[in-house]
């Protein structure tokens, strides 16, 4: 009877064990714990999404500081190959200043040197001796005297508004140059004013601006030195405002018309940049 008494406790204790458990195991006694481990799986998707943002912003502003500071670098490298140029055209305006007046030097000797033989010759004609040297002279300074004050004026007003683009005055030089060009349109600097310029307005993002000033140096001015690297700009504005065969136009006119320039050379690196 014993036995029987225990046998009949254990079976008991194991009833009452599995339907205590059986509430455990069945998935559908508690609804709620499923429910809460996707909310926390949600939410710790969430935050990792947001850190990854974070962290996409973070390099967004890094490539665009990066980006600001190779503008900047590429604007100082024409500033300075500008500043070379000025040096080396400011070096060769005395020799071509010079030649008018070596020139007025050499007929006035070699018109004194033609009347130095009548005047050994016959020694009592002094009369003729005068009046052949005193009058070219006064006439050759007087006229030699006034193009050099211009010509400063111009390039004192021009050197002045290249320092202040350079010096990260826009606006300032936008106008400077304009009244520039408008006091000296024909003048020794006005197709580098005029390239500036345009640079000037591509700096600030005015496109159109910037286009149109670019183009004036290629039409106004097709024989100066600024023609290639304003070719070079349409491109660049062009591909930057997502008109890729425009560009590529202007490029290959810069490869194509003036081969072995520092223009041809950006260009083609450009070309090669925009077929991969």
């Amino acid at each position: 009877m014993a036995k029987r008494a225990l046998l009949a406790m254990g079976l008991g204790l194991g009833l009452v064990t599995s339907a205590s458990a059986a509430p455990v195991n069945n998935p559908g006694a508690y609804p709620a714990a499923p429910s809460d481990n996707a909310i926390f799986e949600v939410l710790g998707r969430l935050e990792q999404l947001q850190s990854e943002v974070q962290q996409l912003r973070g390099m967004v502003e890094e490539q665009s500081q990066t980006i600001a500071d190779l503008q900047r670098k590429q604007n100082n490298m024409y500033s300075d190959l500008d500043e070379r140029m000025q040096a080396l055209s400011a070096a060769g305006q005395p020799a071509a200043a010079q030649p008018p007046g070596d020139w007025s030097s050499d007929v006035c000797s070699s018109d004194l040197a033609a009347s130095v033989p009548p005047a050994t010759a016959p020694a009592p004609s002094a009369a003729a001796a005068p009046t052949p040297a005193v009058p070219p002279a006064p006439v050759a300074v007087a006229e030699s005297k006034p193009a050099p004050a211009v010509s400063a004026n111009e390039k004192e007003r021009y050197q002045a508004a290249y320092d202040t683009l350079r010096n990260g005055h826009n606006a300032q030089a936008v106008k400077m140059f304009q009244d520039l060009l408008r006091d000296f349109p024909a003048g020794e600097f006005a197709d580098n004013s005029q390239y500036w310029l345009a640079e000037a307005y591509k700096i600030n993002r005015e496109f159109d601006a910037a286009r149109a000033a670019f183009n004036k140096v290629v039409s106004q001015y097709p024989n100066s030195s600024k023609v290639p690297d304003a070719l070079l700009k349409l491109g660049y504005i062009e591909f930057d405002l997502q008109n890729a065969a425009k560009a590529r136009d202007y490029l290959t006119r810069v490869t194509t018309s003036y081969p072995g320039t520092t223009a041809a050379h950006l260009a083609e690196k450009k070309l090669a940049q925009m077929s991969q």
